[in-house]
């Protein structure tokens, strides 16, 4: 589901509900919901959610002390005035759908009822997803460039994979830079003897009509190359590399994707006039990007 149809927004008597998604889920089972409110009045409460499509609605809040979790169900939650709430994936609260009446589809639509103490109910349709953690960072992000749709599957997450014979891990998180007309790419290598990290960014080249980008290295290494989308995910077909102590190499890369969470990457170098093959990699997607 592409960011757009993810990203939700409606106003009333001041509240403003964002980012509405619910997580897929069979029926029978249990689901978790997320949502900003945005409140620009006077101060509120949300105390009721409802949907027909469960049993009930909780407001739920995990706390931990130590090793222990817990789960507590909230009555009602504040929502300050001319200020902003996040029930998002990965923080302490989340709407727990309880005892679902029929399986949520991803890609379905899903009406909920949220009633607010001084605002009144709210009805807002939150989008069903197979990923909660990358739709919420995919509608919050801003909408990319059409011409950097190939990225889209990155953007708003971040992706681990580890060298082959070793346990150094690489981790790149990708996001949306001004207004979605760039990409950004920080990654750092973690394991290794020294620390390493860089930052890579995508651009549309207009001129050349093809998918630009710039890499900068912690240890003074630069590099710079094309991007060429196919059917399976991402052609580098030639990137030229200069180390921080000058040494100039010519590389290049493939990505093919495995399913939603997961890509595989070849690394390989030019010897000459041949191609040698340096490593294979296999990124999984590890969870959202963060907030910038």
């Amino acid at each position: 589901m592409a960011a757009g149809s993810i990203l939700m927004a409606m106003a009333l008597q001041g509240i403003a509900l964002e980012n509405a998604i619910v997580r897929a889920a069979p029926a029978g089972e249990d689901a978790a919901g997320y949502v900003a409110i945005a409140n620009p009045g006077a101060g509120d409460r949300l105390v009721e959610v409802r949907c027909d499509c469960a049993e009930r609605v909780e407001i739920h809040r995990v706390t931990r002390s130590g090793d222990a979790v817990s789960m507590e169900t909230e009555a009602s939650l504040a929502v300050p005035g001319g200020g902003r709430v996040e029930i998002r994936p990965g923080s302490d609260l989340h709407l727990m759908l309880i005892g679902l009446r029929a399986p949520l589809a991803e890609g379905a639509r899903v009406p909920m009822i949220l009633r607010f103490e001084r605002a009144g109910a709210i009805t807002a349709d939150f989008a069903a997803v197979g990923d909660s953690r990358a739709a919420w960072a995919a509608g919050a992000a801003p909408p990319l460039a059409a011409e950097l749709a190939p990225l889209a599957f990155l953007v708003g997450s971040c992706w681990r994979a580890t060298f082959p014979g070793t346990t150094h891990t690489d981790t790149h998180c990708y996001t949306a830079m001004l207004g979605g007309r760039y990409v950004r790419d920080l990654h750092v290598v973690e394991g290794a003897p020294s620390p390493y990290s860089g930052e890579t960014i995508y651009r549309w080249d207009a001129a050349a009509r093809r998918i630009r980008y710039d890499y900068y290295a912690s240890d003074g290494g630069t590099s710079s190359g094309t991007a060429a989308p196919n059917a399976g995910g991402l052609d580098f077909p030639e990137e030229n590399y200069v180390s921080g102590t000058g040494e100039r190499m010519i590389l290049r890369n493939a990505w093919r994707r495995a399913g939603d969470s997961a890509f595989n990457g070849v690394s390989s170098m030019r010897h000459g006039t041949e191609w040698r093959e340096m490593w294979r990699m296999r990124f999984t997607r590890v969870g959202p990007a963060p907030a910038e």
